[in-house]
């Protein structure tokens, strides 16, 4: 693995990355798969191997303080139709890799297809 932990931070995608993710990503849908409000995507990257986590918003709360409540709108919510998703993950793992300045993993991307209430 120290070739891994010696991969340098590179912004890149590779098609065959989303078919390995695919394989191996743990999927959750918060609060719960009958009305999703964020989807939670974990597992290794498929680049380097270490362990991200990303988190996907269905909702935005921008106007959570309106007039309509916050509690109104996510009873609204609810009844939502079944859904899907196209997830692009990007490695956020916590691994240091040479030249990452400020950012977060390795800097590999990959799309996940995320499906609900089907």
């Amino acid at each position: 693995m120290s070739d891994q932990q010696e991969m340098p931070y590179r912004v890149e995608s590779d098609p065959d990355w989303n078919t390995v993710a695919a394989g191996t990503a743990r999927v959750s849908l918060h609060p719960d798969e009958a009305a999703p409000e964020v989807i939670v995507i974990s597992g290794p990257c498929p680049r380097c191997r270490h362990e991200t986590v990303h988190s996907e918003p269905l909702i935005a709360y921008a106007n959570a303080l309106s007039r309509t409540s916050l509690l109104a709108r996510v009873l609204r919510h609810r009844a939502a139709e079944p859904g899907s998703r196209e997830v692009e993950v990007i490695c956020g793992c916590l691994t240091s890799h040479s030249e990452t300045g400020e950012h977060k993993g390795c800097g590999a991307s990959w799309v996940l297809h995320v499906e609900w209430g089907v």
